[in-house]
């Protein structure tokens, strides 16, 4: 799960278990994080679902097959809790 706020946003609160790689550092910022590979699924999620859209396509561009746009953090409770 990674959440693609700032890390202001995301050390106010974040869904746990979620890694902090800012949109603007991606696709470079994810190389830190466990478990990160082009054919894992990874849920993408912001505060409102604006910046999500933009990773997933980041993400898929640079050749990551199984990113899911979780939306703004409410609706990626919602696909976390499944």
């Amino acid at each position: 799960m990674i959440d693609v706020r700032s890390k202001v946003e995301f050390w106010l609160g974040h869904l746990p278990g979620a890694h902090c790689v800012p949109v603007d550092t991606l696709p470079a910022g994810l190389d830190g994080v466990s478990g990160a590979r082009t054919d894992a699924r990874l849920l993408v999620y912001c505060a409102s679902g604006g910046r999500s859209a933009m990773a997933r396509q980041i993400l898929t561009d640079a050749g990551y097959t199984n990113v899911v746009d979780g939306g703004g953090i409410s609706a990626a409770r919602a696909e976390f809790a499944e």
